[in-house]
């Protein structure tokens, strides 16, 4: 193969000596533009002011603004009583007392109904007591009761036995005497004996 020598170009953007133009190249910038858009195209489209006004409340939002009292600031240069405002977050039913006079008396009522439920407690405690002592007593006497009732039997069979002895022990020595010896051995265990 023989050597083959290639054209150099000079301007390659340049006009081709044909004198017609290539669809990739443009004369009046000198330079090749692509045919793809870049990006998003912006949106033509007409933005509603209403649109625009909510768009821009999220954007924003108001912040809520609290009053003194919710806050619960006191107000200035204002001294309150104690008793006279109720303090937040208390129970109802609560009495707050504007001077030490009336706080005094509702502590005496509220001491004189814890007096009366203590009074009251020991009553119940003297009554229980009472009745545990009439108790005892009650187990007493019946104690005694029945010892006595018993000692009275044991009595009672002494003395009968006293009197049913008195009699038979004349009648036994009797018959002793008239029985004698064989009597004593016909009225002992009978006995067997292997041979």
């Amino acid at each position: 193969m023989g050597v083959t020598r290639t054209k150099t170009v000079k301007n390659k953007h340049a006009a081709a000596p044909g004198g017609a133009k290539s669809s990739k190249h443009s004369a009046a910038d000198g330079f090749a533009k692509s045919k793809k858009p870049k990006g998003t195209p912006p949106s033509k489209q007409v933005k509603d002011k209403g649109r625009e006004a909510l768009l821009q409340k999220f954007k924003n939002p108001k912040k809520k603004k609290y009053t003194d009292e919710q806050l619960g600031i006191p107000a200035l240069n204002t001294v309150t009583p104690v008793g006279v405002v109720k303090p937040k977050g208390k129970k109802k039913g609560k009495v707050f007392a504007d001077d030490p006079e009336s706080m005094s008396t509702i502590m005496a009522l509220v001491q004189a109904e814890k007096d009366g439920q203590i009074e009251s407690k020991m009553i119940k405690q003297r009554k229980m007591e009472e009745i545990r002592e009439a108790r005892k007593v009650e187990a007493e006497k019946k104690e005694q009761e029945k010892k006595s009732k018993l000692e009275d039997t044991k009595n009672s069979l002494r003395k009968s036995r006293k009197r049913k002895s008195t009699g038979d022990d004349e009648d036994n020595i009797k018959d002793f005497s008239t029985a004698g010896t064989k009597a004593t051995k016909a009225k002992g265990k009978k006995r067997v004996s292997f041979a």
